[in-house]
């Protein structure tokens, strides 16, 4: 799942590691010019999740939190 918050673009995703589903965000913090190429920032998170969607739904929320602490000028 791909969106943007805050003008950074947030990539979420879930995976399975050792039989556990793990969620991931991944976000592209713009540079002046627009591009995302440059700043990028990766979270894991290895909770006891349910489901892929409980895993996404965690990923998007934790994602944005980081956004809203770190990325001040980015609103």
């Amino acid at each position: 799942m791909q969106f943007t918050f805050q003008s950074c673009l947030i990539s979420t995703s879930a995976s399975i590691d050792d039989g556990r589903i793990v969620a991931n965000a991944r976000i592209f913090i713009p540079a002046q010019d627009g591009s995302f190429q440059d700043d990028v920032h990766d979270l894991r998170f290895d909770d006891n999740f349910v489901d892929e969607h409980e895993a996404l739904t965690l990923a998007q929320e934790r994602a944005m939190g980081w956004v809203e602490e770190h990325c001040t000028s980015a609103a």
